[in-house]
């Protein structure tokens, strides 16, 4: 199955996980979890949030971050990939000067 995110419908959300500004979100949902494309604004964030049912994969496609991962900060730029456990927190902001590009997979809770 191939997921292209240009073909799925985009939904503005204001303040994404109570973060900055206005993240565009493309999604994809099954039995078996989401599969996600986001992008941050210039300045904008995805609040702070914990992975209590599952757990999430990000790829880094385009622009670059900061992430604070279970109080660690993490640069983020095009082509890493960044785990957050279930269990365990982070926040996403974009410190760059262009949109900030994450893809996203969470698997459903178990």
């Amino acid at each position: 199955m191939i997921v292209s995110f240009d073909r799925l419908p985009e939904q503005l959300v204001p303040g994404f996980k109570g973060g900055d500004g206005v993240v565009s979100v493309r999604a994809y949902d099954d039995d078996m979890g989401r599969i996600l494309q986001l992008t941050v604004p210039v300045g904008g964030s995805i609040g702070p949030h914990t992975h209590t049912d599952n757990c999430e994969v990000m790829c880094i496609v385009s622009g670059t971050g900061l992430c604070h991962d279970d109080g660690t900060e993490v640069t983020l730029t095009p082509g890493m990939w960044h785990y957050c456990p279930q269990g365990h927190s982070h926040s996403v902001r974009n410190t760059g000067e262009e949109p900030l590009v994450i893809r996203a997979v969470l698997p459903k809770g178990r």
